[in-house]
């Protein structure tokens, strides 16, 4: 049976854990500082602890360390014990299947947001995996009219330009997912300089006439090291092997519809 939480407190410790509650599970946050009640944060309303007793809930997660102070007071509110939770406590508060898919957090990487087949793509991939209950974002090189099919599915869209020229070194905002999904070959720069705790998939869309002007030492200096390589067919594949060949690369072939 699904469980409603509260979270009560919206600092740093908030930011640090909410990524393990479904939206659809929090009714509301909870925050002793006036200026935030009555706000919203990500969606959330935020109340005061006083407001507890006008929602209806199953358990109250503390997200801060003042757990005593705080759970004292939610006892003194009328709060039962037995709904109060530290975040310290989610290991055996979430199902094991909440663990292991809101653990895991997505970012999918598009050279552009124009209906082209990569971008589209990447488009459906974003969509299957939040489906899937994955944690899902989607960012572009450049902007385009695919953005408002995302966010149309409630998936979240960074439009960064740095990502034609930087690499994943120098953006430590892409650094901070469980897995990225890259496609095509214009994230070869991106790529050259990462950091390899990170895994990457790497999905190859483009014929070796769009390697003209790469220089050759940059793919070959890749590696393989936490990255996975995946072409669309066979000729990506033979482009990329002509500077790799000792790399695996397998087949993914995607098929879309001819409505989005």
């Amino acid at each position: 049976m699904k469980r409603k939480y509260v979270l009560f407190g919206t600092g740093d410790y908030y930011k640090r854990y909410i990524h393990w509650f479904k939206k659809e599970d929090v009714v509301a946050l909870m925050d002793n500082d006036r200026q935030k009640q009555g706000q919203k944060l990500d969606g959330y309303p935020v109340i005061s602890p006083q407001e507890i007793q006008n929602i209806s809930y199953d358990s109250i997660v503390i997200l801060s360390f003042y757990f005593l102070e705080m759970k004292t007071q939610l006892i003194r509110l009328g709060v039962a014990d037995n709904k109060i939770f530290h975040f310290y406590d989610l290991h055996r508060l979430l199902s094991e299947n909440d663990m292991n898919m809101r653990g895991c957090h997505v970012l999918l990487l598009s050279h552009d947001l124009i209906y082209g087949g990569p971008a589209l793509a990447l488009y459906h991939s974003a969509i299957t995996l939040r489906k899937s209950e994955f944690d899902v974002t989607f960012a572009s090189m450049i902007d385009g009219p695919l953005r408002e099919k995302l966010i149309a599915e409630n998936i979240p869209v960074v439009i960064d330009q740095r990502l034609q020229i930087y690499t994943m070194t120098e953006l430590p905002w892409t650094q901070r997912y469980d897995l990225l999904i890259c496609n095509t070959i214009n994230y070869h720069i991106f790529l050259s300089d990462r950091n390899e705790m990170v895994p990457v998939i790497w999905w190859l869309h483009d014929s070796s006439f769009f390697y003209d002007g790469i220089n050759s030492k940059t793919l070959e200096r890749l590696g393989s090291k936490n990255l996975k390589y995946l072409s669309v067919g066979p000729v990506p594949g033979k482009a990329m092997r002509q500077y790799q060949p000792d790399i695996v690369i397998d087949d993914l072939i995607y098929g879309v519809s001819d409505e989005i």
